[in-house]
């Protein structure tokens, strides 16, 4: 037990941010892994080492899904909007 407290700032984890949108925000995270699974296999399985959509790009190296990082331009309203409604009608069928 301290008996001061410490002057270093603690950080978040990505696993502690992704576990609080699941868990407290109701996030279906396999609904998200199975919406970037059909955007990445098609492409993927032709050797595309990123796939660009929705305003970002997904880079693929070993088989896998790496990473996802903002593309050139941002996705506009409307294309957020109707990726957000496919993303929770998923959920709502899963």
């Amino acid at each position: 037990m301290r008996l001061e407290p410490s002057k270093d700032p603690i950080r978040v984890t990505d696993h502690a941010v992704l576990r609080y949108l699941e868990r407290a925000m109701g996030l279906n995270v396999e609904v998200v892994r199975e919406h970037i699974l059909q955007i990445c296999s098609g492409p993927a399985a032709f050797g595309a080492v990123c796939v660009r959509t929705e305003g970002v790009k997904f880079e693929i190296a070993g088989g896998a899904v790496i990473t996802v990082l903002a593309d050139q331009g941002r996705p506009s309203k409307t294309a957020r909007e109707r990726n957000q409604h496919r993303i929770a009608r998923q959920r709502v069928t899963a």
